[in-house]
């Protein structure tokens, strides 16, 4: 499967995988040699002061392209954010929610999507309903159990952190609209890895950041925001960066702008938006259908091999697998530590060894982790 993607292209773009074994993915990813570069050569033109502001807004523009053209929908949906936290909050704070309202949320969430809205249960006095998992998986049945008429939001991962169960976003937003809710992605753990059209799957909201599968740097965020809600959104907080006429820079009254470049409060980290408009142009030169077969097939290629060695894994069907695979080896903590000395690299979740390889990964990086589990 690994003949998919040119063998020369992973070695020159990211050489340092050649001196370890690394399947930790969905923690941070490795960025392509392109993205140092380009920061490099970012920080390179500051010293030398090379280049002007608005350079750097022609440099937003096409990172924001880049971004609708690997996320699905128009450059105009999306923003600049500093972090996932950051742009669920911007979201969770800009809707009306009337006396009886309720918002969804499942219990595999990362804390950057639970610890927002319960938040904002307490600020608003919003009902926060909890939709309860089941080894590893929550279904759309008990999703349906929790939203009701009353509910204005129905927040998930696209991909859990922890157990690597997928989402069907598009059966969940019509459960959202059907009773004329929101529905709100964190897609952190998908994009880069897993092909995504927002607008098809018709999420209402979705944000990210580019340290995982992006294979960007830390700092580096970003919201989508469907069309058909944009203007039933107000900013909480509202800057510089996210009104009309940005190059004006008198006193005067000052109008929102009206894409989603209205959530940007204040300058965004533009070394970070460099490193990451590199690592988007260079994902984009593999075909996203491409990417997500080569990661499924390492993970279901690691599946089998435990399968043989009796160790017990999380397997949600062809439906709902990621790249991401949490499994239970035999004295997990030990383990981890003895495949952190060999430069052998994962994280431990929920007790719960999590394995999640990508496009850059092959079967060899497989067999070297799962020979330390026998």
């Amino acid at each position: 499967m690994t003949n998919l993607i040119d063998s020369e292209f992973i070695s020159e773009q990211w050489p340092t995988l050649s001196e370890m074994t690394y399947l930790n993915n969905a923690a941070t990813g490795i960025p392509p040699l392109n993205t140092f570069n380009g920061m490099k050569d970012y920080l390179n033109n500051r010293a030398n002061a090379i280049g002007t502001f608005k350079d750097e807004l022609s440099s937003i523009k096409e990172t924001r392209q880049h971004l609708a053209q690997l996320l699905g929908g128009d450059y105009s949906q999306y923003a600049f954010v500093p972090s996932t936290s950051s742009g669920i909050n911007s979201f969770a704070h800009s809707i009306t929610y009337p006396k009886g309202s309720n918002i969804v949320v499942c219990d595999l969430e990362f804390p950057a999507n639970y610890i927002p809205w319960q938040n904002v249960s307490k600020l608003y006095d919003v009902e926060l309903r909890v939709a309860k998992s089941v080894d590893g998986a929550v279904t759309l049945d008990v999703f349906k159990e929790q939203v009701d008429e009353n509910t204005k939001v129905l927040a998930i991962s696209q991909i859990q952190f922890g157990t690597g169960f997928r989402a069907d976003l598009k059966e969940l937003a019509k459960i959202a609209h059907d009773n004329d809710a929101f529905l709100s992605a964190d897609i952190i753990q998908a994009a880069g890895c897993f092909e995504t059209d927002l607008v098809k799957l018709g999420v209402d909201f979705a944000t990210g950041q580019a340290v995982k599968w992006l294979l960007g740097p830390v700092g580096a965020g970003f919201i989508f925001v469907g069309k058909s809600i944009m203007d039933k959104v107000q900013p909480r907080f509202l800057g510089w960066w996210g009104v009309e006429q940005i190059m004006e820079f008198g006193f005067f009254e000052r109008t929102p702008l009206s894409d989603a470049r209205k959530f940007q409060v204040g300058s965004p980290a533009m070394i970070s938006y460099v490193g990451l408009l590199e690592s988007l142009k260079t994902l984009l030169k593999i075909p996203g259908k491409t990417r997500e077969q080569v990661a499924k097939d390492n993970a279901n290629y690691l599946r089998k091999r435990l399968s043989e060695i009796d160790i017990p894994f999380f397997d949600f069907g062809p439906d709902h697998n990621s790249a991401t695979v949490s499994c239970q080896p035999p004295d997990v903590d030990k383990l981890h530590e003895e495949l952190v000395k060999n430069n052998i690299h994962s994280s431990v979740r929920y007790g719960r060894l999590r394995i999640s390889p990508h496009f850059y990964n092959n079967h060899n990086d497989i067999d070297t982790i799962v020979e330390y589990m026998m």
